[in-house]
């Protein structure tokens, strides 16, 4: 998602619960064994990237003078971070303060994910307080996901037409993460099906309004749903109305089900519909989408065409 996140702990030498960190090796990013999880203490958690389906929780956890900094994550599907230490004062890296990690799905949506460190430290004083501030993005998805062949249905009810505002390489927005997206006119409240099945892993059903200037590009500003498919890539479906999404993370959904109501939330400059097919991309800061064709008459499958308005016949 197009978002960055800024953290600022200040930490004092202090005991705390003990907890039990584990260690995921799915990470790109090179890393030691976590320490005996029996001596490790909580000294900090945050939770942010927090949607319907989910979210991320940042832990440090110290033995000793080691401070060990780990992320969970909480989503049914994988999620692919960049991230970035900074100002340390009274730490001294023991590992990279800059990468990339993979990290591991959930099993169930808000289930325990298996906890990634990411980073290590050490206290130069380990009487005196330490601090650091932590930056991050983060996509869904895993970058090693590649679309399979598939024909996708069009993503809104039988009987009714709509032209293709933006196809792909789209002039206005279709660049980059969003290369292979389409815009469908699709006025306020039409239904959005789902074009493939799949498994709803995250979303979003509570911003309100739009807008083309810089802060409509968090997407905690658009509705959403994202759904899993079977080869591993991700159905985005964006700009839905306000409370206007009808499944929830977990559900299995068919081909042709109803996910919620198109509308104009988030970056946006008029009412329509927004789909992609996508994964995140290596770099855990932008999304890699896939060109994609539709079924649009039986026996007949194309790519978007901008301009083009097709009738949905399913």
């Amino acid at each position: 998602m197009d978002r960055v996140w800024k953290w600022l702990a200040v930490l004092l030498a202090a005991c705390q619960p003990a907890i039990e960190p584990a260690y995921a090796p799915r990470a790109a990013t090179e890393r030691t064994e976590p320490d005996d999880p029996r001596a490790a203490v909580l000294e900090d958690r945050m939770i942010d990237f927090r949607f319907d389906g989910g979210q991320l929780e940042f832990e440090l956890h110290r033995t000793g003078s080691r401070v060990q900094q780990v992320v969970r994550n909480r989503y049914a599907v994988a999620v692919t971070m960049h991230w970035t230490i900074a100002a340390l004062d009274n730490l001294e890296p023991l590992s990279p303060v800059e990468g990339t990690a993979v990290l591991p799905a959930a099993r169930a949506p808000l289930g325990a994910g298996e906890p990634v460190v990411i980073a290590e430290l050490a206290r130069l004083d380990p009487t005196a307080p330490y601090r650091r501030e932590l930056y991050f993005h983060a996509r869904f998805g895993d970058p090693r996901a590649r679309a399979r062949p598939y024909v996708y249905a069009l993503p809104y009810p039988h009987g009714l037409t709509f032209a293709v505002l933006q196809g792909f390489h789209g002039e206005f927005s279709h660049r980059g993460s969003n290369e292979y997206a389409v815009d469908f006119d699709c006025p306020v409240a039409t239904p959005v099906i789902a074009a493939r099945p799949g498994v709803v892993v995250a979303v979003n059903a509570s911003a309100q309004g739009s807008g083309t200037s810089p802060e409509y590009l968090d997407d905690r500003r658009a509705n959403f749903v994202i759904i899993l498919h079977g080869d591993g890539t991700l159905g985005e479906y964006m700009h839905l109305a306000p409370s206007g999404v009808e499944v929830a993370p977990g559900q299995t959904v068919r081909r042709g089900q109803e996910l919620g109501l198109s509308g104009n939330t988030g970056f946006s400059s008029t009412p329509h519909l927004h789909f992609q097919v996508m994964t995140a991309a290596d770099d855990g800061m932008t999304k890699r989408s896939f060109p994609f064709e539709l079924a649009v008459a039986p026996q007949r499958a194309s790519a978007p065409i901008e301009g083009r308005r097709y009738a949905a016949w399913e």
